[in-house]
């Protein structure tokens, strides 16, 4: 009697199907659980991953909750190791970059909110916790660096005066902005971002350099500081 022919696994074409309709009609078409399961193929080369994209969505309860979350918590959820975890975790990096790159092919002067508030935004892509950058500039208000002053907690940053002198002096600025996100949300200073902006401003005064905003941001909003907290002065105004 011939061997009886062994019973397909039920998952054996799905990967080439699911490659053939990426390809066909991108990650748009597919549900959430879809696009995890489509991103661990990378990590876990013959594996099933359907159940454990469903079980990363149930753990974290959104696909953006999953991309959000560190390489530690993913590792809590079975079936998902270093290299898979080091993989989502490291998604936001690589967009950041890419911003970050696209940003730099595309420089021009920064003079106006809208201009910093767009040149500083991919400093804070995908950050949990709140950061501090001063972006330094040259007399013509062109970028100079991107200087990151503190990184804080999910609620606070703290800003050491000292630390923002030494760093614009050896940028060899002239002028720049300080922008700070809120991962909480909500693009509105709170009391001790309108004194650190309110220091920030007399430090640098005193070593000829002119603070030309304050800028914080969300990931959805922004709001600039100047002129309210970051008072012009016109006779040492960049031209």
């Amino acid at each position: 009697m011939a061997a009886e022919k062994k019973e397909k696994p039920l998952h054996a074409d799905h990967r080439a199907r699911m490659q053939q309709r990426v390809q066909r009609e991108g990650l748009a078409s597919l549900a959430p659980h879809e696009v995890l399961e489509y991103l661990l193929y990378f990590a876990i080369p013959r594996r099933d991953t359907n159940a454990l994209a469903h079980r990363l969505i149930n753990h974290f309860g959104s696909y953006c909750n999953v991309l959000d979350a560190s390489e530690e918590e993913l590792c809590k959820v079975e079936g998902i190791g270093p290299a898979s975890a080091r993989l989502i975790a490291s998604l936001h990096g690589f967009e950041q970059f890419y911003q970050l790159q696209l940003r730099r092919s595309e420089t021009r002067p920064l003079r106006t909110a809208e201009d910093r508030i767009a040149y500083a935004r991919p400093l804070f892509y995908g950050a949990r916790n709140e950061c501090c950058y001063l972006i330094a500039l040259n007399d013509k208000l062109m970028p100079l660096r991107d200087i990151l002053l503190s990184k804080g907690a999910p609620n606070h940053v703290v800003l050491n005066p000292r630390q923002l002198a030494r760093e614009a002096v050896a940028s060899g600025c002239t002028c720049g902005y300080l922008a700070h996100n809120h991962p909480s949300g909500l693009a509105v200073p709170s009391p001790k971002d309108i004194e650190a902006t309110s220091v920030a401003n007399r430090m640098l005064y005193s070593l000829g350099i002119r603070l030309l905003d304050h800028i914080i941001i969300t990931s959805t909003d922004a709001v600039s500081l100047m002129p309210q907290y970051c008072p012009r002065n016109e006779d040492r105004e960049p031209r």
